[in-house]
């Protein structure tokens, strides 16, 4: 009997391990679906890009900024703590893609962001005297240095295969916005109706979009604007602090214009396949119904100051909120990590009408 015991014992261990490795090989083989995740767009997935930015403010390498990321760090993250750009990766399965700026030279085999708090498809979005950022234009420059590095280093089928497995992250298009509503915006393209500027925006981005698919990029995760109109720093210049409506439907024109776009390169190049999020109705709803989410407040910035602590961006010298996951918005236009936490959570699992033609799990299936 102890015979058969020690032999029966023997065979348990002898399976368990067996099934403990076959289950790690497949959590390997899953996370292998996406070889790496780029990231392109502005400070919604900026993760510290503008820190190697010279002689530009448009950084958030300082308190409160990261003041719940771990280590309460400010990492150069426009949010309390994780960014979108963050949460994705997590949900993904791989770390989240570093700023491309920190190493140029790195062929980041796993992702790499070339995101820039403040930039938009228009060259001149966000660019003053002491505001420098990489246009959309410019990070799609600078991936096709690396894709030539990628070329060279795993030949020209090993590059196809990694980068048509791979994830693009498109955020862009609310600065652009937020500059034509600026009276100080010096852009030529102020003098034309929110239509054709709306327009300029969409042949910019698909230009750029058709370089990237001639680059090799096979899928794309492509997120609408927000209700820009309803943030904080709009608020602010209302006397009923009320959203902006204009601005509001000058980025529902933007989105529709999108949705049109990637359906008509999807036509055009068969071997394209994305992840459209409509963001629009998803936090016009998280900011008209708060309590439904779990949030207390829908109008104010948690770190500011003045009116609905929007008068200034977060900074050493503004005050900040305590209760973070209560607030909407971190800042007077960057959402919290509890925000951004909900709308990935959509754009990865979630169902049309807000995510098309498919989730972005299902997307990394294909």
């Amino acid at each position: 009997m102890m015979a058969s015991s020690s032999i029966s014992s023997k065979s348990f261990c002898s399976l368990s391990t067996c099934l403990f490795f076959f289950i790690a090989l497949i959590a390997f083989v899953e996370g292998q679906s996406v070889p790496a995740v780029y990231v392109l767009g502005d400070s919604l997935v900026d993760v510290g890009n503008n820190n190697y930015i010279d002689g530009s403010l448009l950084k958030a390498n300082y308190p409160y900024n990261g003041i719940d990321y771990p280590g309460g760090k400010s990492t150069g993250r426009f949010c309390n703590g994780k960014n979108a750009a963050d949460i994705l990766g997590e949900k993904v399965g791989l770390p989240t893609s570093p700023p491309y700026l920190s190493n140029t030279s790195s062929l980041f085999l796993k992702g790499t962001s070339f995101a820039s708090g403040g930039s938009g498809l228009f060259n001149s979005t966000g660019q003053g005297f002491l505001f420098k950022t990489l246009s959309l234009p410019k990070q799609v420059d600078y991936f096709t240095t690396l894709q030539a590095r990628l070329v060279q280093h795993l030949g020209a089928a090993g590059a196809e295969q990694h980068l048509s497995k791979s994830l693009f992250v498109v955020v862009i298009g609310s600065n652009d916005v937020f500059a034509y509503f600026d009276n100080n915006n010096k852009n030529k393209l102020k003098n034309v109706t929110p239509d054709q500027y709306v327009d300029e925006m969409i042949a910019i981005l698909q230009g750029l979009m058709k370089q990237l698919h001639s680059l090799g990029a096979r899928k794309f995760v492509m997120v609408g604007l927000g209700s820009l109109g309803c943030t904080p720093a709009q608020r602010f210049k209302s006397n009923t602090e009320d959203c902006n409506s204009d601005m509001n439907n000058m980025a529902i024109k933007y989105n529709n214009k999108l949705t049109a776009m990637m359906a008509g390169l999807q036509s055009n190049f068969n071997d394209i396949n994305y992840t459209y999020f409509d963001t629009y109705p998803v936090l016009y709803d998280i900011i008209q119904n708060p309590t439904k989410y779990g949030f207390k407040e829908a109008k104010a910035a948690c770190c500011g100051l003045g009116k609905l602590n929007a008068g200034v961006f977060c900074t050493p010298l503004a005050i900040f909120c305590p209760n973070r996951k209560d607030h909407i918005f971190w800042d007077k236009v960057h959402p919290t990590q509890e925000t951004d936490t909900i709308l990935v959570n959509v754009i990865y699992s979630g169902s049309p009408p807000y995510v098309t033609p498919m989730n972005a799990q299902q997307l990394i299936a294909l």
